[in-house]
């Protein structure tokens, strides 16, 4: 008689943050996405529309990832090092937060030529999809890529574009301090 199929634990914990609540769920090995919340919003309900057999965290990535992010929050990280199940992603979406995940901080790119440095010219609409779609907000930094021209387009992270504003300002400041 054959084994039954393993259950997957995922395990989570959470962080205040000045746009909201981060939300870190992964397994024992890997992060399986960060949620960016409003304000306010319920923690426990987002857990339980996506995980809902989810416990709290005491060791692994999730509560490395929660340090990393207290750090970039207190403008003390630049890079995070977690590790990321990207293999959930298609070929080309790995391709695509791969090359974003080497945009320096505090700097901005274009949907075209975010495109272009995952070698497909062309392709800015499929990877505007792959943004909104982005499991790891901040750690893998989708509020870095604007539209043509510096325009900002949609966020689906905390209060949306709001929210990437404030990103994108608290990284110039932080760098500018730096200088």
């Amino acid at each position: 008689m054959k084994n039954p199929p393993r259950m997957e634990r995922f395990w989570w914990g959470s962080l205040e943050v000045p746009v909201g609540l981060v939300v870190v769920v992964g397994t024992a090995e890997q992060l399986l996405e960060i949620g960016l919340l409003p304000p306010g919003s319920s923690v426990r309900a987002w857990l339980a529309s996506r995980y809902p057999t989810c416990a709290p965290a005491g060791e692994g990535p999730v509560p490395l990832a929660l340090r990393q992010l207290a750090e970039y929050f207190e403008g003390r990280r630049r890079r995070f090092e977690v590790p990321l199940a990207a293999e959930r992603c298609s070929d080309f979406g790995q391709r695509v937060l791969e090359a974003l995940s080497q945009v320096p901080y505090a700097e901005r790119i274009s949907y075209g030529e975010l495109a272009r440095l995952a070698g497909s010219p062309g392709a800015a609409r499929a990877v505007g999809r792959v943004m909104a779609g982005n499991r790891w907000p901040i750690v893998v930094p989708c509020h870095r890529v604007v539209g043509a021209g510096g325009r900002l387009t949609g966020y689906s992270g905390g209060t949306g574009l709001d929210c990437k504003q404030w990103l994108l300002d608290f990284e110039a400041e932080v760098a500018a301090r730096e200088i």
